[in-house]
């Protein structure tokens, strides 16, 4: 579907550029790899792709995006979404980025209102970022190409119109439209990319494989499961990992395959929605905060005499169980068709009143001025017509059956060409101006008339996602207490063994709505692992979550070999330990390693071997750890004067060596030996 979609959007704006010359846009000129038959920057991994109609030449955010890009993204659920971004940073480096910057804010209070869906990065980011989206999420591209027309065709010319503006109050500012010569060459470099890469005609059936591939890993990912803990080593990402988890629960159609910024902000709506709540397990965590508990209140009388009242309190477990539980109505008008039977009732009756009033309902005619009346309403239902301006003028009828026929076959007159050659050809003889006459009537009732009602709609619970951090540091047993069977996704409230229980302080029924979910993370290097209660490990899906060399190996670091010291690192720490005391990839993925390995990865040593320097010193090597001054030559003479001082076996003591001292690359070199 990915390839699929890049070829579609790739002939949608080639078409535009043949419609009007002056449109033109970027095809990708690398074949990265994994792309090399790509038309655009982007990858099938990432489920994106981008182009870009300006030239405008920046340091940051470099390769894999430009300042201002039109983005498309297939969702997890084969959906498509396309949006308009701008981003750059806040701290530009020399004039062009400076004016790059200055450019997009000067778009900004211009762009908001274009899109649906906005999002505006706060001010305290060190990017300037803000980004329209489409609304809603598309089937296929068929469905999207009007929108994406229209938006186009509004945000294209603001930018233009301040690029120019920038231009002249910067002469020295590189910022333009790709020419056409321009979009040319980036063609020719594309097709000929394509050929040297053998470029294959028919991809159908690789398409379909692909297709069927991605869905069956998206009913892999959305099948989550009610209970779950992330565990592992620390820093392998388990609370970073629960923001995205949480979303794809709360809201299963957001796009995790965007900037973090977008990912956070939506994280953050959905918290302050209540959908998604977060906290922390530690020692003083109690039953009474996580379920119910008396709290002391204090209130003050108007002359300041204050009382302790006791009152009953509820946890954020039992908070947020009411609030998945809560009804969501909607309010929803119902519209009812006003069809023709309506409006022949209505005519009927408004010619009845007309004759029994002896002011005959008038009907206008195509020739100005001139109409036709009511004079009569038959037995049989029809009405009999004639002239406005002769008593003496001939009667037609117009009958209900065959008004209804030409009704149907022109509810608007205005396609009408030839009255009288268009209603015989459907009706046969009549008078076609008297049918005209009605039908009219008749067809301005149905377009102004609605018939509609206000009803409440139920709607489907939300999926509401409790995470509980560092599970495993607080009493289990004490703050679950009878959520430990509760829990449980058949005693959960709506299935087959739903079980509420009386809490101890409310004294009110209590059961845990199906859908909310809890998801918790557990630290494997942390001691009070092996205090998680059983009865709680039995209830919860583990999910492993250990270091990935993959992850440090894509960032492609130049400055120190990260790898190598990662898996060095923990290939020693595992036959030392065991492999739940392996150092995490965050460790390793910091701009500032040297920082990183002072102030993170050294004290996690220090605690997991309780300052065994010597231990540590088979981590790290003779260029992080050396021998005690103390411990060398002489030793004994350390000691008091004593007959037993030569008899005893002197131990030998190591050290860090302060940080300030090392020579750190020589010390990552003597590391990997």
């Amino acid at each position: 579907m990915y390839q699929e979609l890049q070829t579609q959007v790739f002939n949608w704006l080639k078409e535009k550029h043949n419609r009007d010359n002056n449109f033109t846009f970027s095809v990708r000129q690398k074949a990265n790899k994994g792309a090399e038959l790509n038309y655009f920057i982007g990858t099938e991994k990432s489920k994106y792709f981008s182009t870009t109609f300006w030239y405008v030449p920046v340091a940051y955010p470099g390769s894999s995006s430009d300042l201002m890009n039109l983005v498309f993204t297939v969702t997890k659920h084969k959906k498509i979404e396309f949006h308009f971004q701008f981003n750059q940073t806040k701290s530009p480096h020399d004039n062009q980025n400076k004016y790059a910057l200055e450019l997009i804010e000067s778009i900004k209070p211009l762009f908001k209102g274009i899109f649906p869906n906005e999002y505006f990065a706060p001010d305290t980011n060190k990017m300037e970022l803000f980004a329209g989206y489409s609304n809603p999420i598309y089937n296929n591209f068929d469905e999207l190409k009007n929108d994406l027309e229209t938006f186009l065709d509004k945000v294209i010319p603001i930018v233009d119109q301040q690029i120019a503006l920038f231009k002249s109050k910067y002469q020295d500012f590189t910022a333009d439209r790709y020419t056409v010569e321009e979009q040319k060459n980036m063609f020719a470099k594309m097709e000929e990319r394509f050929k040297k890469y053998k470029i294959i005609e028919d991809l159908t059936e690789e398409l379909e494989e692909e297709e069927e591939l991605i869905m069956v890993d998206s009913e892999i990912d959305y099948n989550f499961p009610l209970n779950q803990i992330l565990y592992g080593p620390p820093g392998t990402g388990k609370t970073y990992n629960t923001v995205n988890k949480a979303i794809s629960i709360a809201n299963p159609e957001f796009n995790l395959n965007q900037k973090r910024e977008f990912i956070k902000a939506e994280y953050d709506r959905l918290v302050e929605a209540g959908q998604i709540v977060f906290t922390t397990f530690h020692q003083s965590m109690s039953y009474e905060d996580f379920i119910e508990g008396i709290k002391p209140q204090i209130e003050e009388d108007s002359d300041g005499n204050k009382t302790i009242i006791y009152e009953v309190k509820n946890g954020l477990f039992k908070l947020i169980s009411e609030k998945a539980q809560q009804k969501r109505l909607k309010q929803e008008t119902i519209n009812y068709q006003y069809d023709f039977d309506d409006a022949w009732d209505s005519i009927i009756n408004d010619a009845n009143v007309g004759l029994e009033n002896n002011t005959p309902l008038k009907l206008s005619i195509q020739t100005p001025n001139l109409g036709l009346k009511i004079v009569d309403v038959t037995e049989k239902g029809n009405l009999k017509l004639k002239p406005i301006y002769s008593e003496e003028a001939k009667e037609y009828i117009v009958s209900y059956s065959r008004t209804k026929v030409l009704q149907n076959a022109f509810p608007d007159l205005s396609v009408i060409k030839n009255i009288d050659k268009e209603f015989r050809a459907i009706i046969g003889g009549s008078n076609s101006t008297a049918y005209w006459a009605v039908i009219n009537y008749l067809n301005h009732k149905i377009n102004s008339e609605k018939k509609s009602t206000n009803q409440e709609i139920a709607l489907p619970p939300l999926p509401h996602v409790l995470i509980i951090d560092e599970i495993n540091r607080g009493n289990v047993s004490q703050i679950f207490g009878e959520l430990i069977t509760l829990i449980e996704e058949s005693k959960r409230i709506g299935n087959e063994e739903e079980l509420k229980v009386t809490l101890p302080y409310s004294k009110k029924e209590f059961g845990v709505p199906s859908n909310l979910y809890i998801i918790g993370t557990m630290n494997t290097a942390d001691r009070s692992v092996e205090a998680l209660d059983t009865a709680l490990r039995r209830r919860f899906s583990f999910v492993e979550m250990m270091p990935d060399l993959k992850v440090v190996e894509e960032k492609q670091f130049s400055d120190f070999p990260r790898v190598e010291v990662m898996q060095k690192i923990n290939q020693r720490i595992e036959l030392l330990l065991d492999k739940n005391y392996t150092l995490g990839h965050s460790y390793f993925l910091k701009d500032n390693f040297r920082s990183s390995f002072k102030n993170e990865i050294i004290p996690l040593l220090q605690e997991y071997f309780y300052n065994d320097c010597g231990k540590i010193g088979l981590i790290l090597g003779k260029g992080f750890v050396r021998e005690k001054e103390i411990s060398k030559a002489n030793q004994h003479n350390v000691f008091a004067d004593f007959d037993t001082r030569n008899e005893i076996e002197i131990i030998k003591s190591y050290e860090l060596i302060p940080f300030e001292d090392i020579e750190f690359n020589s010390a990552i070199e003597s590391l990997l030996v």
